[in-house]
């Protein structure tokens, strides 16, 4: 015996959560799998930040030679630990050759168009009763510089952004104290993007998942092992809770799709990115505007409750381990802003990396009524409502709000 739905989306981070959420707005009958539930989220721990302003992708012109460089630096914020991996190594040659002026030129409408319309789609969902306490503000984001290296960077992101149409100020240090005083790091001065915003990601999820409910979609805790198929259609999940009928099918679990993708005979560049957090709670957080430290590559945003501090990217498989060198520099910024932050253990969780900064979203060539929803890097949060969106017009076979070419599941 199996109980059937309309949907089953595979995955409950914000990612998964949000595609389950159109889904049932769609009035799909829907179902979520998820593996330990929130445990192993990297949408539960991230910076909580929505980045319009995040435009150039990951692969950018330089990133290599920077890891290269940072290699035997136990506080790099970026590390590519060496790996014989076929997969890695495939996905690293990618990266590689989409590290190109072109290629930013190329993702910068994409990212920028996803990144705009999905903060349009928060402001709907966070006005909706029982998002009420999830924190959303849009209070901007100062991208900080202190060094003479950090300040050219930030002024060629901000000559890019500014290019894009989207709304950013350059400041010098005493106009970033006027607008942020409770800014403790060196500074010389900052690039403020007016658009951004942030919320308290877990709270989000929460919030979610009990408007999911309420709304009658069913979650359950399991492990999926395997998929039964038919034909061009996967007709159910084999799960270690049981087995689930399903007409439609979405892989939402983040750097894991690659894996359950694969029974499925298809292949999905991602690659884990580790990050870490620390969150120190605060009766009322100092901090009205989420910071990003360009020196430090150190993301500091203040949420209901607390405020997190974050950074550092780590390309090395699923290594969970925490290594508090890297974290050194996230302790530092958040002992100059809270006391009794050395009490608060790190956090660490892995960001699906796509090799060329954009997400996966689309139906699977060989099951096309099996769709994928990762790679969106550090930019899951940001991404999550339009994700959801865009997956439930390809669900139900309607016309796309933005054009889904770029995401192609099978490029590369």
């Amino acid at each position: 015996m199996s109980d059937s739905y309309d949907v089953a989306v595979v995955g409950g981070g914000v990612i998964g959560m949000s595609c389950a959420y159109y889904l049932q707005k769609e009035g799909a009958r829907v179902l979520i799998l998820d593996r330990g539930r929130y445990s192993e989220a990297a949408s539960t721990g991230n910076a909580g930040m929505i980045v319009p302003s995040h435009i150039v992708p990951l692969s950018a012109p330089g990133v290599i030679s920077k890891g290269i460089k940072w290699l035997m630096n136990p506080e790099s914020p970026l590390y590519i630990k060496p790996s014989a991996s076929p997969k890695f190594m495939k996905w690293l040659w990618l990266f590689q050759k989409h590290c190109t002026a072109d290629h930013v030129a190329y993702s910068v409408p994409i990212l920028r168009d996803l990144s705009l319309l999905s903060l349009n789609l928060f402001d709907k969902i966070c006005a909706l009763p029982g998002f009420e306490d999830v924190g959303l503000a849009h209070d901007g984001l100062l991208m900080l510089h202190r060094s003479e290296y950090a300040r050219k960077d930030n002024l060629e992101l901000a000559d890019l952004a500014e290019d894009a149409g989207l709304f950013i100020q350059r400041l010098d240090r005493d106009e970033t104290l006027e607008l942020e005083p409770a800014v403790k790091t060196e500074i010389t001065g900052s690039v403020f993007f007016k658009q951004d915003a942030s919320l308290h990601p877990e709270l989000f999820l929460r919030a979610l998942e009990a408007r999911l409910i309420n709304g009658g979609a069913t979650i359950v805790d399991a492990e999926v092992l395997s998929f039964e198929r038919s034909g061009s259609e996967v007709k159910a999940i084999n799960t270690t809770s049981g087995r689930y009928t399903s007409n439609q099918i979405v892989l939402a679990t983040g750097s894991w799709t690659p894996e359950l993708a694969s029974k499925l005979g298809q292949s999905v560049a991602v690659q884990p990115a580790k990050g870490y957090s620390i969150t120190v709670p605060v009766t009322e957080p100092s901090l009205r505007i989420p910071c990003i430290l360009a020196d430090e590559k150190v993301t500091i945003t203040p949420m209901p409750g607390c405020i997190r501090f974050g950074g550092t990217l780590a390309l090395q498989g699923f290594d969970s381990s925490i290594d508090e060198r890297r974290a050194s520099p996230i302790r530092r910024q958040a002992a100059a802003y809270c006391e009794g932050s050395e009490a608060v253990a790190t956090w660490a969780g892995f960001r699906p990396a796509s090799p060329d900064g954009l997400p996966f979203i689309g139906s699977v060539p060989k099951y096309p009524n099996v769709f994928v929803a990762t790679g969106h890097g550090m930019m899951g949060v940001t991404l999550g409502p339009v994700t959801g969106m865009l997956i439930a017009e390809l669900v139900s076979g309607r016309a796309t709000s933005l054009n889904v070419a770029p995401f192609n599941v099978d490029r590369h």
